[in-house]
């Protein structure tokens, strides 16, 4: 058991954005589904899929598939293998689609992308994947590959968008996507563990410190900004469940103790890849409220070893004065 004297002793929080602090199931979700929707219907004349005729093609279990495997926390990396899947094995039929991208997502792991092409080549021609590797031209940035400037755009919108990238939109010049996110966690919440941690909050996220600012703004003066790592502005080497931004984080804290709060598999293999060789303990709490299947999201936590798994982000305060915790 982890006592609570460890618990006294931990030196600082550090929070995973999406899915924790802020629901990100009307905003990232949507910009997935959208982005996948959008680029398969702009590329099906160059694939030559005259039969290609679906939209709203993605669900959320499928992405929470891709998710659970550990390698996709990039949300275009997950459009993109959804693009290549269905460019590869184009279905008739919507279920039956839907049934192979799961059926994709299963067989993928904590390598993502790779791990996708490799088992498409597994039935298909190696030419054939090329060609739509090359069609799709990813992991090109925004500007380059269609599907990344395409989700870009859906989600920050043409304001921010430029912003972000210093060059005008192509494709999109709506509402951004990324006002429907929702920030779950409140200020008393962040005000009792600021207290409680002598202000040692940060982030590790996936997602870009112009996001970040956006959706935390109400909160964001109680994190320690100097720590916070922001993986969309880090090579892709370092993306999770590589454990670089975990590590930069409690080296620029200081810190050999931490609770890790993450809602995802590649979170949980992060934070145990930090501990090793590097003399560091980190407890890791889990969150399923925003899992569009939270009984499965509990379940994969609890056989990975999760020492802490909640509902919401507000009930930790409370978990850290009352439960033991186990090792």
């Amino acid at each position: 058991m982890i006592s609570q004297l460890f618990l006294s002793n931990v030196e600082c929080v550090i929070f995973d954005v999406d899915g924790c602090l802020v629901d990100v199931r009307k905003s990232y979700n949507t910009a997935i589904k959208k982005t996948v929707d959008f680029t398969l219907k702009y590329l099906v004349s160059k694939a030559a899929l005259d039969n290609f005729r679906h939209t709203n093609l993605v669900s959320n279990d499928i992405i929470l598939r891709f998710r659970q495997s550990g390698g996709f926390n990039n949300d275009i990396d997950t459009s993109y293998a959804i693009c290549l899947a269905e460019l590869d094995n184009p279905h008739v039929d919507l279920s039956c689609a839907r049934e192979f991208l799961y059926e994709v997502a299963s067989n993928s792991d904590e390598t993502g992308i790779i791990s996708v092409e490799k088992f498409l080549a597994s039935s298909t021609s190696s030419s054939f994947i090329g060609y739509l590797k090359r069609l799709l031209y990813y992991p090109a940035p925004a500007g380059k590959s269609v599907i990344a400037t395409v989700f870009d755009e859906l989600f920050y919108g043409p304001e921010l968008f430029k912003k972000l990238h210093g060059i005008e939109p192509r494709f999109y010049y709506g509402k951004p996507l990324i006002e429907n996110d929702e920030l779950v966690i409140t200020r008393k919440t962040m005000d009792l563990l600021s207290r409680k941690f002598n202000g040692n909050l940060t982030i590790v996220s996936g997602r870009s410190e112009l996001a970040a600012e956006y959706s935390l703004w109400p909160i964001l003066d109680t994190f320690n900004q100097e720590a916070c790592v922001f993986l969309e502005g880090e090579r892709r080497q370092y993306a999770k469940p590589n454990p670089y931004a975990v590590l930069k984080a409690m080296k620029n804290i200081g810190a050999h103790t931490a609770i890790y709060v993450g809602d995802s598999f590649e979170d949980l293999i992060m934070v145990r890849r930090a501990e090793e060789k590097n003399l560091l303990r980190i407890v890791f709490c889990g969150v399923y409220g925003c899992s569009p299947r939270p009984r499965e999201t509990i379940r994969q936590f609890k056989e990975k070893g999760a020492e802490v798994i909640i509902h919401d982000i507000n009930q930790l305060p409370k978990i850290l004065n009352k439960v033991s915790l186990k090792e």
